[in-house]
């Protein structure tokens, strides 16, 4: 397949599929050469649809803490 820029959840969910497909590819091979695109497109999709809050470290474990009490 020709990939190109990952533009919808479907698109981002075929290549996931394919990456978990060829994730053991042989290297200097057609499928790792394909697999270190996936990993890239895969890469941008996620940090431009799920990006996560900016975590405060020591808030996170005081939360943590007061969870356990």
């Amino acid at each position: 397949m020709n990939w190109k820029v990952l533009k919808t959840e479907d698109d981002y969910n075929k290549a996931s599929m394919r990456m978990m497909e060829i994730f053991n590819a042989e290297p200097n091979t057609p499928e790792s050469d394909e697999l270190d695109l996936l990993i890239v497109l895969v890469k941008d999709y996620d940090e431009k649809h799920y990006q996560l809050p900016d975590l405060d470290a020591l808030e996170v474990i005081k939360y943590k803490c007061k969870k356990w009490e």
